[in-house]
């Protein structure tokens, strides 16, 4: 009888292991979806597209773990264009006229000069117009910190 009850509690262990080793399988050991998301958010306010646009709809489509606490993420997500190049134009022309101080006039600047890179931009890939969607398909670098995985240049 006693061998009866561990052949029981043998049979019962196995598949109890085997399920526990599933779910530890399952385990993410890379960055969440939010954490990509909010990478390639990050990564976006350095682009002259910034300045007309926003990221919508990120997905990841692949990745490669570098090391431990470094990984490629292959994403895709929607550029939404909030503006035209002729409206942001017209802002930075404003703000140009209105600029009193050497602060406000350096800020001028900046914004010309983005506007002429996303004009090229604009040249190189099509016009758009308030409203258009395009896909973007990028890689980004994220390392893992303390606090969770960020983008890193």
């Amino acid at each position: 009888m006693h061998s009866i009850s561990r052949f029981f509690a043998f049979i019962l262990f196995v598949p109890a292991m085997v399920a526990l080793a599933a779910c530890e399988d399952t385990k993410t050991e890379g960055p969440t979806g939010d954490e990509i998301t909010t990478a390639v958010i990050e990564r976006f306010r350095d682009d002259p597209y910034a300045k007309v646009g926003h990221v919508e709809n990120v997905t990841k489509t692949n990745s490669i773990k570098e090391a431990d606490d470094e990984t490629t993420v292959m994403v895709r997500y929607e550029l939404v264009f909030d503006r035209s190049v002729a409206d942001f134009a017209e802002d930075v022309t404003e703000k140009g006229k209105a600029a009193g101080d050497l602060d406000t006039v350096g800020d001028t600047v900046s914004e010309a000069i983005d506007l002429v890179k996303t004009k090229m931009l604009a040249l190189k890939e099509g016009e758009f117009k308030a409203g258009d969607r395009r896909i973007v398909e990028s890689e980004i670098r994220l390392v893992k910190s303390e606090k969770g995985w960020i983008y890193r240049p």
